[in-house]
């Protein structure tokens, strides 16, 4: 009978024979023949540590055992993690070539602590080729990890700090040198506003096994290395600790008991401390087996004077353990125990039609629990459904919520991430591989969600394609609405223009222009102007704002920054600006418009262009955008299809461009928009690509930005910005964990603080910085920005903004302004007094940069986020340039995205919806 050691060594040969044979072209296929390998690998290191290294049989009852063991033994975690993470392989996919690489990538951490462990306590070596699976990490990025871990092992690191600032850990992406594993974390200040922009966000290194889970406390060094030719500041932790803050208790009780009640701190202490030293989360222990729970909850009472948040993990456990309604909401929110995500899910009771009152009670769909009625979808459908207010990582939903029978969920959402993530609103049954049996799991998954939401929300199979119901209904709606808006045109409307072209002062010098005013709504009353960037789409809309400058006319844009900046491009009289989602809320359906203009279609989802349409009264509607740019964030294919369902007479496209006239540029948009198979040659040609080197972290030139689509790591957003703040020879002001200078080129957040002066995207260059009473409680951090724009006096009257200066003949303005200190990372609070309301921008994000230009533009497309890269974002990044474009990215990186990124196809999508509309 084989003993553990000598089945190990099985396993390990079989895996390692594979590694020997490995190369980039049968990674996907050895990939999978590695993993039908690791469960039995996994299983049989476990019941070494569960016999304590003796012999015992290997059976399945042993094996169990030693599962359970590993469940609540800290040490073990990491296996038993794998173990689950493995089981939901085997019992929820079957995985191709492509995804089991993909897994193999995810698995290396996992692979490397198994056989550390292995190693560290019983001297067995195994995976002793592991280094041959290919990471594909360039050379500077090896490098630039290699120095950072000569750095971190210079500290010794402890599961403790007497640091008072508590941040928010947003992402942990484990790093592997010499068979070792650091991580570098990027994490942020705490902030409790729900519209938290990413460029707070602050890398840092270290080797301790930090979890993201919960609020957090570092102990921070500052080093550097040289790396590209540069200094760079690097942060390395060498002090961690969770810290859950007072007002998490406070709110999550509330969520039991429909009151806050304040836990004592050494309460707080002792179950922060648990949750450090052993790395489990507060839903490990829901799951613990009762005699470990027991034991642990029965100590931490012992060692309190009273309890307060024990009993609440009780009740939590009850509820969970015996299956009811709100163990889902109840897991995710013990694992990840962040303040806005609680509030979220908050409800104190319900409005009572019958006594006309607000009735003080807990929700009874979810077992008495003070949960709002809209936490009821992701309770019951937690792989397929949201938390209110925030959308959880498929990993974390893992993490926390058992699989088992949740297949239908994770089938639908394969479907409907296919769709908003493709934007194709059908999925042909060919592409159903990795699920098999699709049709038992549609019946499934429409079977188990509430009858108020179906049939709209219900998968359907016809004609061999899936969608969801939803999804097509609304853009049938849309398209049969905007169909009847064309079958009629303005009486005398090509007339009343003409006149006005003759007789008004007004001047139209484009031709192009000139001759689509001329027709847009003489046959129909929807015009629809599609064209690429800088064609002059903006002054389009301004000629026919002016033609029509007596009317009402209403301009509706997805986002502020489309909005602020119509909002420039139109001086006609008689205007209305707004956001769509303000508009849904806040505007008046009784108020009719001559003109409704809804800008950057391409951004606008279906489901928000149908409620616009059922709310908005109007006579005439013009619909403008390019459906080559960065796409809504919810499915929104409307724009793209409508072309093929309107008549001629409505759709016009502008063909001009006037962002630039370098002909070089010129071609290469218009080669990448339709993905031209010349376009490298071009790329090449003109010497736009570089690889990534020193020249692209040298100083900026005016009006020259660089744009990334990653805000960590090497090439993000957040490490640019340090590395070329460095070059800035001014004296640095540190702020939290951010620095500050004179010369910082800079661009305003969303924040309604200083609006309408201030706006999203706005550009600016700090001119003075300055910390305020430092160390009193009246502590402030003082700006002086300068910005593009005149203002006066009157314009900052109320805004907490003082006007320092103004330079009319130069369009500047010089403002003031101050940022105050968070008195307490332990109390609640959207105050955005506390929050610098700008990032530095040296580089800024691609999507970001949409609506924005630049005289000269540097983008940065690494390994790490090539896949990432779509035909719509690599398009609207290179058309935010008007002289001059750089490409920095290694060979590999270009092959792989040139030959990967196409126009999207939607010819499948209209011939089917065809079907459906006639």
């Amino acid at each position: 009978m084989p003993t553990i050691d000598d089945s190990i060594r099985k396993i390990d040969n079989v895996i390692c024979r594979h590694l020997d044979n490995i190369d980039d072209s049968s990674r996907g296929a050895i990939s999978q023949d590695i993993l039908e390998q690791l469960m039995k690998l996994v299983n049989h290191i476990m019941l070494k540590f569960y016999a304590n290294g003796r012999d015992i049989a290997i059976s399945e009852e042993n094996i169990a055992k030693a599962v359970e063991f590993s469940q609540t033994n800290s040490e073990l975690l990491t296996l038993y993690k794998f173990r689950n993470y493995l089981q939901i392989v085997t019992t929820q996919y079957t995985l191709d070539e492509d995804g089991s690489e993909r897994l193999m990538l995810k698995y290396y951490q996992y692979l490397l602590e198994a056989k550390n462990l292995l190693n560290h306590y019983y001297d067995i070596e195994v995976l002793h080729n592991i280094e041959k699976f290919p990471l594909h990490l360039d050379d500077t990025l090896q490098e630039y990890y290699k120095k950072i871990s000569e750095k971190i092992e210079r500290h010794p690191a402890v599961l403790h700090t007497d640091s008072k600032d508590k941040y928010y850990i947003q992402k942990i992406k484990p790093l592997f040198v010499n068979r070792k594993i650091y991580y570098e974390i990027t994490f942020t200040p705490i902030d409790d506003r729900k519209n938290k922009s990413k460029s707070n966000r602050v890398i840092a290194f270290t080797k301790l096994p930090i979890k993201s889970n919960y609020a957090s406390k570092f102990h921070l060094i500052h080093e550097t290395i040289e790396i590209l030719g540069k200094t760079m500041p690097i942060i390395i932790i060498d002090g961690w600790e969770v810290s859950i803050r007072d007002c998490e208790f406070q709110n999550f009780i509330s969520l039991i008991k429909g009151e806050k009640r304040r836990v004592p701190y050494p309460e707080q202490r002792l179950i922060c401390e648990f949750l450090t030293k052993k790395k489990f989360t507060l839903t490990d222990l829901m799951d613990f087996p009762d005699k470990a729970y027991d034991m642990i909850t029965i100590e931490w009472k012992n060692n309190l004077k009273s309890s307060i948040f024990i009993p609440i993990l009780d009740d939590c456990r009850n509820i969970i353990q015996n299956g009811r309604n709100g163990q889902n909401v109840l897991r995710y929110l013990l694992y990840n125990m962040n303040n806005v995500i609680i509030k979220s899910q908050y409800s104190s009771g319900y409005y009572s039609k019958y006594y006309e009152e607000w009735i003080n009670a807990g929700n009874s769909y979810l077992s008495g629990l003070y949960l709002a009625n809209g936490c009821k979808q992701f309770d019951s459908l937690p792989f397929n459904r949201s938390p209110i207010g925030h959308n959880p990582k498929l990993g974390a939903i893992f993490d926390c919520i058992p699989c088992k029978d949740r297949r239908p969920e994770l089938f639908a959402r394969f479907i409907r991430n296919n769709t908003e993530g493709k934007g194709r609103l059908f999925t042909d049954i060919d592409e159903l591989s990795n699920f098999p049996d699709y049709q038992t799991l549609i019946k499934k998954y429409n079977d188990s969600l509430w009858d108020g939401h179906r049939p709209a929300s219900d998968l359907i199979l016809e004609h061999n394609q899936l969608f969801i119901n939803d999804y097509k209904l609304n853009t049938c709606k849309i398209i049969e609405e905007l169909q009847k808006l064309a079958e009629s045109g303005i009486e005398n409307y090509s007339d009343d223009v003409d006149i006005w072209l003759l007789l008004d002062d007004y001047e139209i010098d484009c031709d192009e222009k000139k001759a689509i005013i001329s027709h847009i709504f003489s046959e129909s009353r929807v015009g629809v102007i599609y064209g690429s960037a800088g064609v002059g789409k903006s002054t389009l809309i301004n000629h026919v704002s002016h033609y029509l400058n007596d009317a009402e006319k209403l301009y509706l844009t997805q986002t502020n920054p489309a909005k602020e900046n119509l909002m420039r491009k139109i001086d006609a009289e008689n205007t209305t600006f707004s956001t769509i989602e303000s508009f849904k809320h806040q505007g008046s359906p009784f108020t009719k418009y001559k003109l409704l203009v809804i800008d950057e279609c391409s951004t606008v989802s279906n489901k928000d262009m149908v409620e616009v349409l059922q709310k908005a009264n109007f006579e005439m509607l013009l619909l403008v955008g390019d459906t080559y740019q960065i796409d809504a964030i919810q499915f929104g294919n409307w724009f793209s299809v409508l072309k093929s369902f309107l008549p001629e007479s409505s759709v016009f496209e502008l063909t001009q461009p006037h962002r630039t006239k370098d002909e070089r540029l010129l071609e290469l948009w218009d080669k990448v928009r339709h993905m031209d198979d010349t376009a490298k040659e071009v790329i090449e040609r003109e010497s736009y690509s570089l690889k990534v080197d020193e020249t692209l972290l040298s100083s900026l030139e005016p009006g020259e930005a660089i744009l990334c689509l990653n805000y960590d790591g090497l090439y993000g957003i957040n490490n640019i910005n340090r590395f070329l703040q460095e070059s800035n020879t001014n004296t640095a002001v540190t702020w939290d964990i951010q620095h500050y200078k004179v010369g910082d080129p800079i661009l305003f957040l969303d924040s309604d603080r200083f609006r309408p002066i201030i706006y999203n995207n706005m550009k600016g260059i700090i001119q003075g910085v300055e910390i305020i009473d430092a160390g009193a409680m009246e502590e402030r951090i003082q700006f002086d920005v300068e910005i593009q724009k005149t203002v006066d006096e009157r314009d900052v009257s109320g805004l907490n903004l003082e006007l320092l200066e103004c330079f009319e003949e130069e369009e500047k303005s010089l403002i003031r302004f101050y940022v105050h200190k968070l008195k307490s990372a332990d109390e609640d609070g959207e105050d955005s007094s506390t929050a610098v309301p700008f990032q530095v921008a040296y580089a800024v994000s691609i999507h970001k940069a949409q609506g924005l230009e630049y005289d000269s533009v540097k983008i940065v497309i690494t390994d790490e986020v090539e896949e990432l890269v779509t035909h719509n974002i690599f398009y609207t990044a290179i058309t935010r340039a008007r002289e001059k474009l750089k490409i920095y990215w290694t060979p590999e990186v270009e092959e792989k995205v040139i030959n990967r990124i196409k126009p999207r196809d939607i010819s499948k999508d209209v011939e089917l919806l065809k079907k459906y509309l006639n």
